[in-house]
């Protein structure tokens, strides 16, 4: 993967993170550790999957 991509796909799931955090908090679910995305592009399926550790994010795309 062209590391511009990396880094914007990085940059996304960073605001995700901070988004789904908020969205945990405001519910008192406990902590967010994992988020898993389907999406479906032009009729193509597609998975990525995050994992949160305290000083690791973990980005699987699928």
């Amino acid at each position: 993967m062209e590391i511009n991509i990396s880094e914007e796909i990085a940059a996304y799931v960073t605001s995700l993170i901070g988004k789904g955090r908020q969205v945990v908090d405001a519910l008192n679910e406990g902590d967010l550790s994992f988020i898993r995305l389907e999406t479906s592009v032009g009729g193509e399926s597609r998975e990525t999957m995050i994992a949160l550790e305290e000083n690791l994010i973990l980005i699987i795309l699928k």
